[in-house]
């Protein structure tokens, strides 16, 4: 058992050492050796525990997107509408973006440009993750909150684009500012995109019933 324990935490620390590494000076000038230096390991032994640089860049948003996949239902669970769902997904996804820098920049700013993304586990992690999304814009065309002729779909694609869009930003701006200025804002108006027009419903059943 002390011995899984130690395996664990050496690997643990390796993680972690690329992921500082990464994050603070990019994947393409991290080295194997600089990685195994930074754990205080051989070249050797950290081949022991990885395959090599690329196998711990996938790791470690993996580690990341399991876990937010883990706590989504829970932070869902019990919020009526798809209005108010959604607003607990973006602000739910913006704080674990907050919380964890150096997860969504590799995630965001080397991942997703990596050829190798789309055959990994994380990347079907990432669909599931978005498919929550889905079910909202569906739950919200059924319920007459959203629009009738939403494509659920495309409004997912929209939703996620200016999340990408805002943390991307963020990133690159050495997070300079926080993800929430303006977030209500933001919100709103890309909802108001989705959201039925109620009154203009009401006006039109009114004019029919006049006729």
């Amino acid at each position: 058992m002390a011995k899984n324990n130690s395996k664990e935490k050496t690997r643990d620390r390796i993680i972690n050492s690329a992921k500082k590494l990464f994050a603070e000076q990019g994947y393409q000038k991290t080295t194997i050796v600089d990685i195994s230096r930074q754990a205080g390991l051989s070249e050797a032994a950290l081949y022991e525990y990885f395959q090599g640089k690329e196998d711990l860049l996938l790791m470690i948003p993996d580690l990341w997107v399991s876990e937010l996949l883990r706590d989504l239902e829970e932070q869902l669970f019990g919020i009526k509408g798809a209005v108010n769902k959604l607003r607990k997904y973006l602000w739910w996804y913006m704080r674990r973006v907050e919380q964890a820098p150096l997860d969504a920049k590799i995630v965001y700013l080397f991942l997703k440009t990596n050829a190798n993304f789309l055959n990994t586990e994380v990347y079907s992690n990432v669909k599931h993750l978005y498919a929550y999304l889905v079910d909202i814009f569906e739950e919200g065309c059924k319920t007459g909150e959203m629009k009738p002729d939403l494509k659920p779909r495309l409004a997912r694609d929209l939703f996620v684009g200016a999340m990408d869009h805002m943390i991307t930003r963020w990133l690159l701006k050495d997070m300079s500012y926080s993800l929430f200025d303006d977030l209500e804002e933001i919100f709103e108006l890309m909802v108001d995109a989705f959201k039925a027009n109620h009154s203009t419903s009401k006006t039109n059943n009114d004019l029919s019933n006049n006729q």
